[in-house]
């Protein structure tokens, strides 16, 4: 008799008992980082758009993703990071602007007459409504007068400041249309309530979109000369302003359509002469106080009453670590343009852009990164002429974390669902808290620098990483906006290859 072969009885066997063995569906691998990034950047770049990317370990600096990371472009508003880190790597989160007030003149009872002295030190917070020890700044000058006795004045506030060699209202690179808003206030270097009146215009009720609308100036007292063009006929609703140099003064229109007529709107508008409202502010509070102004020249010194050259009260603004919070969170222009200049003058003992530029290139420098990579002209990225690829931003920002200051720097930076300019940002509830960036918005431009927390992941718990985007349509099959959405939902969960 032939024999069957083993496997054949055992076949046979189970065929006969009903077993068999359930094939269960394999469970597709999951998707890693790069292919998401490729896939996603492939689609963006074939509507004609630009991409450059590179995300590092933030404790050893290894390229764990990069694509067309030395690509140039314009980095906006991102280049705050570069000014920030700068100015904390030269003067420490602890470091504080200190403004002296001195008297000048002589006291005769009652009476002081002279001037009352400011030496600008640069202080971009002066006179701010964000901190509480710098909103009351004139308050604090009239109650160290009255401290003091003095209950009439005769003479002038006068502002000394360095030469710093300025231009003019504008940075290198600005756009002239922008010069009247708050977001091109000029960084000189005696700066009031961050040189901005915050101004209001209110229709009447009922009246019709041509009537003249009641302006409000806050504060009250602010020598601002503003004139307001009502257009009924235009095609859309707005508002836009321009700076007029003779006289000196803002030209607004604000435009309605028939199917709209908005009865109030409010903006910031930037000033050209933060000493006059400082002025204003100072001569308000005396007032309040009981303090007799006298605007008239100081009268001759004669020998009889003993001359004054006194300290009369220093201000002295927030820690720089939290100027530097306020200047990326809310992306904040004038703050970003003082402290890179400020940064200057410490670097090269000079306080303008020429002196900006060659300090911020020694400092790129110190940290070995490339004048390709970065090339920085003002300190808050209006500025057309500034220059940075995702590698030269990365690196600025793992250095930074080795330095110091690293954490402070961090934590000066928008949280993702959270704050500042990315309070907004759609995340994953997961995602929530654990990505902070400085975004920059210009144009067609949209960058992200920033540092993303990884919790699954043992070898790579940290990442710094910098995203560029340009060429952006406006109406893309994917946005900006949506684009960081998903790169950084996968940089926070996703195995990274």
């Amino acid at each position: 008799m032939r024999r069957l072969p083993l496997a054949s009885v055992l076949f046979a066997v189970l065929a006969l008992s009903g077993c068999h063995r359930e094939v269960r569906p394999s469970t597709p691998p999951q998707p890693t980082l790069s292919q998401v990034a490729d896939e996603l950047f492939t689609a963006i770049e074939g509507e004609g758009a630009l991409t450059s990317v590179l995300v590092l370990d933030a404790q050893t600096g290894e390229p764990l993703y990069a694509r067309r990371e030395h690509l140039r472009s314009l980095p906006a508003s991102t280049m705050k990071v570069v000014s920030t880190a700068s100015v904390l790597a030269a003067l420490g989160p602890e470091f504080r602007f200190r403004t002296k007030v001195l008297l000048e003149g002589t006291r005769q009872g009652e009476l002081f007459t002279g001037d009352l002295v400011v030496e600008a030190s640069g202080d971009p917070t002066l006179g701010s409504w964000r901190f509480p020890e710098t909103t009351l700044t004139c308050d604090q000058i009239a109650e160290a007068m009255t401290g003091r006795g003095i209950r009439k004045w005769r003479g002038a506030l006068q502002v000394r400041g360095p030469d710093t060699g300025l231009d003019g209202p504008l940075g290198p690179g600005w756009a002239w249309d922008d010069v009247a808003y708050s977001m091109s206030a000029a960084p000189m270097p005696f700066v009031f309530r961050e040189n901005v009146v915050d101004f209001s215009m209110l229709r009447a009720e009922g009246a019709p979109c041509s009537a003249q609308p009641a302006i409000q100036l806050t504060p009250r007292f602010a020598p601002f000369s503003a004139v307001v063009q009502i257009d009924t006929k235009g095609s859309r609703s707005g508002f836009a302003c321009l700076r007029e140099h003779n006289p000196s003064r803002t030209r607004c229109v604000w435009r309605s359509t028939g199917g709209s007529c908005p009865r109030a709107m409010s903006t910031r508008l930037a000033i050209d002469d933060p000493q006059a409202l400082f002025a204003a502010c100072v001569e308000d509070a005396l007032t309040r106080r009981g303090i007799t102004r006298i605007p008239a020249p100081p009268a001759p010194r004669d020998a009889a009453p003993p001359p004054v050259n006194e300290p009369l009260i220093e201000l002295v603004s927030p820690q720089l670590g939290e100027i530097v919070k306020v200047t990326n969170k809310e992306s904040h222009n004038l703050y970003a343009e003082r402290l890179a200049l400020r940064f200057a003058r410490e670097r090269t003992g000079s306080e303008d852009y020429a002196a900006l530029r060659k300090a911020m290139a020694a400092e790129l420098t110190r940290r070995g990164i490339s004048p390709r990579d970065l090339r920085p002209i003002d300190g808050s990225g209006l500025s057309r002429y500034n220059l940075a690829t995702a590698r030269g931003l990365a690196q600025l920002l793992y250095t930074s974390l080795k330095e110091p200051y690293g954490e402070a720097f961090v934590e000066s930076l928008p949280i993702a669902g959270v704050d500042g300019t990315l309070g907004s940002q759609p995340l994953s509830a997961e995602a929530l808290a654990r990505l902070r960036a400085k975004t920059g918005t210009l144009s067609s431009q949209k960058a992200y620098v920033g540092v993303a927390e990884r919790p699954h992941d043992a070898e790579h718990p940290r990442v710094v990483f910098a995203l560029m985007l340009g060429n952006m349509d406006e109406q893309p099959a994917v946005s900006a906006g949506g684009a960081f959405q998903r790169f950084a939902e996968a940089l926070i969960h996703l195995p990274l290859r």
